[in-house]
């Protein structure tokens, strides 16, 4: 699967809570998690879509899409916060490449995803495997 199709799965799902239940976005983090994670696993029917599934070195990513029983499958790792900072983002984003798209996880994308507006200045990071989007109001924003 291609970043974009990954992409576009993703909105999909976004776009779903936005459409039926957009009050979410306004409740923990927690919470968003979980009803997103609900959607992506309609979208990603073929995976298995887990919400803070600890890793053996104690990791906690929000949100992961993978295939149980191995590190062959996994596909993509979401980090979600409320009205990030820049630090927030720069440390969520080293988590996902310095952990996640190492040995032994190897997922294959990262996503961030700011649940709010972003700030104005987003850290430096190669967008070839990792995207963030702004859910803010009725809008969905990908940098």
């Amino acid at each position: 699967m291609t970043l974009a199709d990954v992409i576009n799965k993703t909105r999909e799902a976004i776009q779903k809570i936005s459409d039926t239940n957009s009050s979410i976005w306004r409740t923990t983090e927690w919470n968003i998690c979980h009803h997103l994670a609900c959607k992506l696993a309609e979208e990603f029917s073929d995976f298995n879509v887990d919400v803070e599934l600890e890793k053996g070195d104690q990791r906690r990513p929000d949100i992961v899409i993978h295939k149980r029983g191995g590190n062959e499958n996994n596909l993509v790792v979401f980090q979600v916060k409320k009205n990030p900072t820049t630090l927030d983002i720069e440390e969520d984003i080293g988590k996902i490449k310095s952990t996640f798209f190492g040995d032994p996880y190897k997922y294959s994308y990262g996503i961030f995803i700011s649940i709010g507006q972003l700030p104005e200045k987003l850290p430096n990071f190669n967008r070839d495997r990792i995207k963030v989007v702004e859910v803010y109001g009725w809008k969905i924003v990908w940098k």
